[in-house]
C-alpha cells in the first residue's frame, strides 16, 4: 500500500478552492435573502403609502353616515387598475362589534383565510400570507367623520428573482470565486511555497556536503523562524566539523609523535653502546704518550661531541621511558635554594641575576630528584631567555600557594614567549634555540616527570614581573604537620634499565 499523497501545493489549492467556493455560495445566498427581504419590505411600504392615498380619497365618499357607492367603487376599482392585479375591500365597523364588508373590488374579493379587518398589516409584511398564499394585505384607517372605516389592499408579492437571475448571480459568484482562487494562489505560492521550496533547496544543498548554505529567513513569521532555526542547526554542525577536523589532525600529531618515540627508543638503544665504546676509545687515545698537542685537542673535540650525542641519547631513553619515583614530603625553600646556587656555578648561569622569593615554609608531596630534574631544566631554560632580554639578565624562582597546592615560578627578564607557540612548547623536538642549541626534549621530559607525580607544569600566559616568561611546577600539598623526608614511600623501577644505564656510561 503506498503512502504518497499529492504536493502541498495541490492540497493547499484544493482547499482553498473549496473555502472559497462555500465563502462565494454562502455570501450569494445570504445577498440574495437579504435582497428578497428588503424587496419585500419597500413593496410593502409603497402599497401601503398608496393605500393611505386611497383611503384619503374614499373618505370623500361618505356624507352624513352614508357614502355614494358608486363613486367610491369607480375610485377602487381605478386604483386597482393602476396597481395591476390589486384588490380592494372596505369594512365598516357593527356597533354590536365585528366589521362588515360595504364594498370590493378586484379578483381577491372574498378571499378566504385573510385576517379580520384591522388585523391585516400596518406596520409589516405578514410571513404566514406570503408563504401560504404569495399575498400582501395592508390595512389602513379611512379618516372619514363616522369612524369605524377600514380599507384593505390586497396584492401579489412580485417575485424578487427568476431563473434567468438565477443563472446571472451563479455566473457572477463564480466569477468572483475565480478572482479569489486566483489570487489566493498567487498569495499562497509567495508566502508559502515559494520561502519552503528555497528551504528545501538549502536542506538538499547541505545534505549535499555544503554546509556553508543558509535558508533564506524572509517570508512569514513562522517560515522565517524554521528557516533561522535550520542554519542555527547548520550552524551547529560547521562548528563540529571543524571540532572533528581538529581532533583527526591532534591523533594524526599524536600517532606521528608515538611512531617517532617508539623509533627514537630503538636508535638510542641501537646507538648507546657504540656510544660508550667511541667515548672510551677517545679517553684512551688522549692519554697515549707521544701524541701531539694538536691531536691531543682534536681527540678531546671528538670526545666532547661523543659525550653531547651520548646525552641527547639519554634524554630520549628518559622521555620514552618512566623514571624511578619516590615520592615523600619535601621542604620546597632549602632546595630550590640549592637549584639556585648550583645555577650562579654554572657557566651557562653566568652574569645571571638570581633571586628566592619564598613567602614561607613550602612543603609538597613528590620525588626530590624529579623535582630537581625539572626546576634545574627550567632555571637553566630561563638563565638562555634572559641572556636574549634586556640587561641585566635576571632569573627569579616564586614560592607560593595557588588553590591549595605547592607552586614553584620560575620568571625570567627575557623576551617572552608568543602566545602562537605556548601549547607548542611541551612538545618533543620542539624549540624556539638556534639550530644545534638544543634538543627539544627538555620541557616535554619535564612535563612527563611532573604528570607522573600527580604534578603539572604549564606556562603562564600572562608575562613575569621581570617582563619575561613565567613556567609554574604546581605539586600536591603535603599533610599539616607532615615533615621533611615523610611520605607515602611509594616507588616504581622499570624491569629493565639497561639501555639507558648503557647509554650513561
Amino acid at each position: 500500500m503506498s503512502n504518497r499523497r499529492a504536493s502541498l501545493r495541490v492540497e493547499l489549492v484544493a482547499v482553498l478552492a473549496v473555502v472559497l467556493a462555500m465563502a462565494v455560495v454562502s455570501l450569494s445566498l445570504t445577498t440574495e435573502w437579504l435582497g428578497q427581504r428588503r424587496h419585500g419590505q419597500r413593496e410593502f411600504e409603497r402599497l401601503h403609502s398608496h393605500a393611505r392615498a386611497v383611503a384619503v380619497l374614499a373618505a370623500r365618499s361618505f356624507r352624513g353616515g352614508d357614502f355614494e357607492r358608486a363613486a367610491l367603487e369607480e375610485l377602487l376599482r381605478d386604483s386597482a387598475a393602476q396597481l395591476g392585479t390589486a384588490s380592494y375591500e372596505l369594512h365598516r365597523q357593527r356597533a354590536e362589534g365585528g366589521f362588515e364588508q360595504i364594498a370590493s373590488v378586484g379578483v381577491h374579493a372574498g378571499f378566504d383565510g385573510l385576517p379580520a379587518p384591522g388585523a391585516g398589516g400596518r406596520d409589516g409584511l405578514d410571513d404566514q400570507l406570503l408563504a401560504r398564499w404569495n399575498l400582501i394585505v395592508v390595512d389602513v384607517a379611512v379618516p372619514a367623520a363616522e369612524g369605524g372605516l377600514v380599507l384593505r389592499l390586497i396584492a401579489e408579492h412580485s417575485p424578487w428573482t427568476r431563473g434567468s437571475a438565477w443563472r446571472e448571480t451563479l455566473l457572477v459568484a463564480g466569477g468572483v470565486g475565480l478572482v479569489l482562487l486566483v489570487l489566493g494562489g498567487l498569495l499562497l505560492e509567495i508566502q508559502v511555497l515559494r520561502p519552503m521550496r528555497a528551504l528545501e533547496y538549502t536542506v538538499a544543498a547541505v545534505g549535499s556536503g555544503q554546509l556553508d548554505s543558509e535558508a533564506p529567513t524572509d517570508g512569514p513569521k513562522e517560515l522565517g523562524q524554521l528557516a533561522a532555526a535550520f542554519n542555527r542547526m547548520t550552524a551547529s554542525l560547521r562548528g563540529q566539523q571543524r571540532t572533528l577536523a581538529s581532533q583527526r589532525e591532534d591523533l594524526q600529531r599524536a600517532e606521528q609523535l608515538a611512531t617517532l618515540g617508539r623509533l627514537s627508543a630503538g636508535i638510542a638503544h641501537e646507538v648507546g653502546n657504540p656510544l660508550a665504546a667511541i667515548v672510551g676509545y677517545a679517553e684512551l687515545l688522549r692519554d697515549e704518550d707521544g701524541l701531539s698537542p694538536e691531536g691531543r685537542d682534536v681527540v678531546a673535540r671528538i670526545q666532547r661531541q661523543a659525550e653531547r650525542i651520548q646525552g641527547i641519547v639519554a634524554q630520549l631513553l628518559d622521555y620514552s621511558r618512566p623514571a624511578r619515583e619516590q615520592l615523600e614530603t619535601l621542604d620546597l625553600g632549602p632546595r630550590i635554594a640549592e637549584l639556585l646556587a648550583l645555577l650562579r656555578a654554572d657557566p651557562r648561569g653566568a652574569g645571571v641575576e638570581v633571586e628566592l622569593i619564598d613567602t614561607g615554609e613550602l612543603a609538597a608531596v613528590a620525588d626530590g630528584s624529579l623535582v630537581d630534574q625539572i626546576v634545574l631544566n627550567l632555571l637553566l631554560n630561563a638563565a638562555g631567555a634572559a641572556a636574549r632580554g634586556q640587561p641585566p639578565p635576571r632569573v627569579c624562582a616564586r614560592l607560593h600557594r595557588v588553590d591549595e597546592r605547592a607552586c614553584i615560578d620560575i620568571e625570567d627578564s627575557g623576551p617572552g614567549v608568543d602566545a602562537a607557540l605556548r601549547e607548542q612548547l611541551f612538545e618533543p623536538f620542539f624549540t624556539t634555540e638556534p639550530a644545534g642549541a638544543g634538543t627539544g626534549l627538555g620541557l616535554a621530559i619535564s612535563r612527563g616527570l611532573a604528570e607522573r607525580m600527580a604534578a603539572s607544569l604549564t606556562c603562564l600566559e600572562a608575562r613575569s614581573e621581570l617582563g619575561g616568561a613565567v613556567f609554574r611546577v604546581s605539586l600536591p600539598p603535603a599533610e599539616p604537620g607532615s615533615g621533611p623526608g615523610s611520605g607515602p614511600g611509594h616507588q616504581s623501577e622499570p624491569a629493565d634499565r639497561s639501555d639507558r644505564d648503557s647509554a650513561r656510561s
